[in-house]
């Protein structure tokens, strides 16, 4: 996978963001950090954890984790050996069953994304993540810059990973599921951390992001 530092001021609190797949760093230039610096993972063609963010870990005195989407599942497998070493993981719009009927998105919905996958099939997904007209605007304005032939990969190679990588429950302290979700649905979610994470509801749709200024207000949410 890839790395790069959305916030870098020297601070001594790290929050470590796995972004959701066929995204970059772009739809999230609105956030600011006031207190903690940002490294952002992406790209998951790769699942290797890059040493150097494992070495940055080691350097801060707080870790908090922000997983979002399929990120939700590559941060725990990634992670779960250090999850001692973190202070706040939060998942959000997604579970550890990424693929999963009842927990996740159901497998002909996810194997028809891939099989059906285009540019402008890839454009309408995105708009899909969406609940809100505005929203939508601002993430166009501020578009990934990934290739398609990339991000084609990293859903088929994403697909594979989940059929034999199998995760434990107790790694996520929070849950935050978005009502109006129209890519993983807010009901398998809720069935999945019902019992297991603290849940934070908010009428949204898969991407959330766009309501919040800085990222420890989501670090904070309860």
């Amino acid at each position: 996978m890839k790395h790069i530092f959305l916030h870098n001021n020297k601070h001594d609190k790290l929050i470590l963001f796995f972004n959701g797949w066929s995204c970059d760093d772009k739809p999230f230039q609105n956030l600011s950090s006031q207190d903690s610096d940002v490294i952002m993972l992406y790209d998951y063609r790769d699942l290797t954890l890059p040493n150097e963010v494992l070495v940055a870990i080691n350097s801060y005195s707080e870790v908090n984790v922000v997983a979002w989407s399929f990120g939700v599942w590559v941060a725990q497998l990634a992670l779960y050996p250090i999850k001692d070493q973190l202070q706040q993981t939060i998942a959000i719009n997604g579970t550890i069953f990424p693929v999963d009927k009842d927990f996740g998105i159901p497998a002909p919905i996810a194997l028809g994304t891939l099989s059906g996958l285009s540019d402008k099939n890839l454009r309408k997904f995105h708009r899909r993540m969406f609940s809100e007209r505005d929203d939508w605007a601002m993430f166009e304005t501020n578009y990934p810059e990934r290739s398609f032939e990339e991000v084609k990969n990293e859903l088929f190679l994403l697909l594979e990973h989940f059929k034999v990588q199998k995760l434990k429950d107790d790694f996520y302290h929070t849950a935050v599921v978005g009502t109006h979700d129209l890519i993983f649905s807010s009901v398998n979610q809720l069935n999945y951390w019902q019992g297991k994470a603290h849940i934070a509801q908010l009428e949204q749709g898969h991407f959330c992001f766009y309501g919040y200024n800085d990222w420890n207000e989501i670090i904070r949410l309860k």
